[in-house]
């Protein structure tokens, strides 16, 4: 079952939008519990234990959508968040909390059954593990807590949001696996989990605190890659 709440303070547009995803889970038979919000003060009270998906509109009263999703990362790094806007500039500061994309108003069923479907997916991805021969043993890692993995000789470490862990593998081998997953070799010795960077220049990215070296043949695809997935943000 997927778990979706609506944050909305104008009537109208919450029960059109609340109309239109019962709509859509009926449609593509999905088992769904939809939660409604309306305020993000109420949100953040009531907050659910296992919200998947949030629809959040970022001019509000009071607490603006914008300032809930940043408190909601204080305490939750696995919600998925779908800004509702009728503004554009907000992309940047969407991406420092990972929003999922936006949908701008008056909502497009169309793109609202793109947006959500693409997510649901998006969150059955995300759990996706990968069982790999470490020298701590065989572990199922996590691929969405990947930050980064590292080359250092016959070896990779792979560095976790909780840890690290290594294993005999090459990058080549590491990399064919995880392509898929929004992985990019910006170095020789360096790939990166793209969902997880927050700020780029030519010679390096930042994941939180790390900085990971760029090579420079590699800095263009990186930056297309990376504008690419902040483009599917926005709808």
């Amino acid at each position: 079952m997927i778990t979706i709440g609506i944050c909305e303070d104008e009537l109208v547009q919450l029960d059109s939008m609340k109309s239109h995803l019962e709509n859509i889970f009926e449609k593509n038979r999905i088992c769904y519990e939809l939660l409604i919000f309306r305020s993000g003060e109420n949100l953040l009270k009531n907050y659910p234990e296992n919200m998947d998906i949030l629809l959040l509109d970022i001019k509000m009263d009071k607490l603006t959508g914008m300032e809930v999703a940043y408190k909601i990362r204080e305490f939750d790094n696995d919600l998925e968040i779908i800004f509702t806007t009728s503004f554009k500039d907000y992309a940047e500061e969407g991406y420092v909390v990972r929003a999922y994309r936006y949908l701008r108003k008056p909502i497009d069923p169309e793109k609202l059954e793109e947006g959500i479907m693409k997510c649901i997916q998006y969150v059955k991805e995300k759990n996706s593990v990968i069982a790999i021969k470490c020298t701590e043993g065989l572990k199922k890692i996590h691929i969405d807590k990947i930050l980064y993995i590292e080359s250092i000789k016959n070896y990779i470490c792979i560095h976790m949001e909780y840890g690290s862990y290594h294993a005999k593998l090459s990058m080549k081998e590491i990399e064919k696996n995880l392509v898929s997953y929004n992985f990019f070799r910006c170095h020789k010795s360096y790939l990166v989990n793209l969902k997880g960077i927050t700020s780029l220049n030519r010679d390096n990215v930042g994941l939180g605190e790390k900085i990971i070296p760029v090579s420079k043949h590699r800095y263009k695809e990186l930056k297309i890659e990376l504008t690419n997935l902040l483009g599917d943000m926005l709808c």
